[in-house]
């Protein structure tokens, strides 16, 4: 396996939403399918990825996942509310957390130089970057 490379960080915020499903939530996917795809397909690039989520093994759907590129979480959720899934009610509950991209391949590597370079931030110290810093 390669070495990943180190990739610059995003420069907005990302939100991980996380969207559980509630009672009738397969009769409300189907009802409100198309206007959900046209909601996500007109916002397309505000979304790092997102997509439905089951247990493992199993085929119902039980939520989604959404990581959604936005300036403020007032943003992100003004977004997500604007999706018919939401507006119906579909989901049980949302939880909204900020998220770092840091490795994979949807960032084409990692973010961080070295270990020491993200020490504090792993420790919980700040996460605004300084100017030029990666």
């Amino acid at each position: 396996m390669s070495e990943p490379k180190t990739s610059p960080r995003l420069e907005q915020p990302c939100f991980l939403v996380i969207c559980r499903d509630g009672e009738n939530s397969a009769q409300k996917r189907t009802q409100f399918l198309k206007g959900h795809l046209d909601h996500v397909e007109k916002n397309w690039e505000k979304y790092v990825t997102a997509g439905p989520v089951r247990i493992p093994g199993s085929e119902p759907l039980v939520g989604s996942v959404f990581l959604v590129l936005a300036d403020t979480l007032n943003e992100a959720k003004a977004l997500m509310e604007g999706d018919p899934y939401i507006a119906s009610g579909m989901y049980e509950t949302i939880e909204y957390l900020e998220f770092t991209n840091s490795v994979g391949r949807f960032i084409g590597g990692k973010i961080w130089e070295s270990a020491e370079a993200v020490a504090e931030r792993a420790a919980g110290g700040p996460t605004k970057l300084s100017k030029g810093e990666q």
